[in-house]
């Protein structure tokens, strides 16, 4: 990590890039799946951008400051009350109106993903980043580990890059730059 924070605009580019790439993978599978929303480009891009950046908001704060869970103190429930209390708990879905904001997000965008179009190199890359993220969020969530201010840096130039990704190629009315790459 020294020498990524002595490098940090290659690391900074980097991570941006990585998001760039990811955004722009999963906005050409969308792409191809629904061929008809490139009539309707600027107007999908704009309800992408949007969404995309309300989730990437919430992901960062929640990043910058995850809710810990703690196990210290930890008593079986004896009531499915109690238990779904735990459960409900345990998912991070005591947060309020934001927490179901970002799930309903999060859930919509998965549906779109499901259903992209996307060859096995670019699943297999959209899947690993995504692992990587969520091991480092569940870290956040159930150790001690508080990410610095360099990390959240980095996780913010990671969200953007997957934002602009995506709206740079939905936003694209007919010609897909990434098309003849597979």
């Amino acid at each position: 990590m020294q020498l990524a924070e002595e490098y940090y605009y290659y690391t900074f580019a980097i991570v941006f890039g990585i998001g760039l790439l990811q955004g722009a993978i999963l906005a050409r599978g969308i792409r191809r799946k629904f061929p008809k929303l490139k009539k309707y480009a600027k107007g999908v891009s704009i309800i992408l951008l949007i969404l995309f950046s309300i989730n990437a908001a919430g992901n960062i704060s929640k990043f910058a400051e995850p809710s810990k869970v703690e196990f210290t103190e930890f008593v079986m429930p004896e009531t499915s009350e109690a238990a779904f209390l735990l459960l409900i708990d345990v998912l991070g879905l005591n947060a309020g109106i934001i927490a179901v904001t970002g799930i309903f997000i999060s859930i919509t965008l998965i549906l779109l993903f499901r259903f992209a179009e996307l060859n096995s190199i670019s699943r297999y890359f959209i899947f690993t980043i995504s692992v990587i993220v969520f091991i480092i969020a569940m870290l956040g969530r159930f150790t001690d580990y508080v990410p610095s201010t360099f990390q959240i840096i980095l996780y913010v130039m990671y969200q953007l890059g997957m934002t602009l990704g995506i709206f740079s190629i939905m936003r694209r009315r007919e010609k897909d730059p990434l098309e003849d790459m597979g």
